[in-house]
């Protein structure tokens, strides 16, 4: 059960962190209701952060909501994931939308995800640096 667990090591807390995924982002996947931002991280375990201002999503239990789906889908998906520190933010008009689209959209992210970092292995693997 501690494979799928959502421990205070996997979470992004510290506004330095944030700021250095938002500074230093070397992926973005782009979805119709979320925007991740990733980098590749030095701790032992893939990070995530959720930023859901209340300018896009106005009502409390539509912010909590959302944040509760985006770490359950992290949960069961970080197993797949490389060590990366994530920015989940969520856009404009994610409140109308029903939790097995939410889940939908973040799922195709995550696989998205691994493209792009996968993708970056290839390339800095091809061309070693001088």
């Amino acid at each position: 059960m501690s494979l799928y667990s959502f421990s205070p090591e996997v979470r992004i807390r510290c506004a330095a962190d944030y700021k250095g995924v938002f500074d230093g982002a070397l992926f973005k996947v782009h979805q119709p209701h979320f925007l991740f931002l990733a980098k590749i991280t030095e701790q032992p375990k893939s990070r995530l952060g959720i930023v859901v201002a209340k300018k896009k999503v106005r009502r409390a239990h539509e912010r909590n909501r959302i944040k509760r789906l985006a770490r359950e889908s992290f949960r069961l998906n970080q197993q797949n994931i490389e060590l990366l520190d994530i920015v989940v933010m969520p856009k404009m008009g994610i409140d109308t939308i029903s939790n097995a689209e939410l889940h939908e959209q973040l799922k195709f992210a995550w696989q998205k995800l691994q493209r792009l970092v996968k993708k970056h292995h290839k390339t800095a693997i091809s061309s070693p640096q001088k």
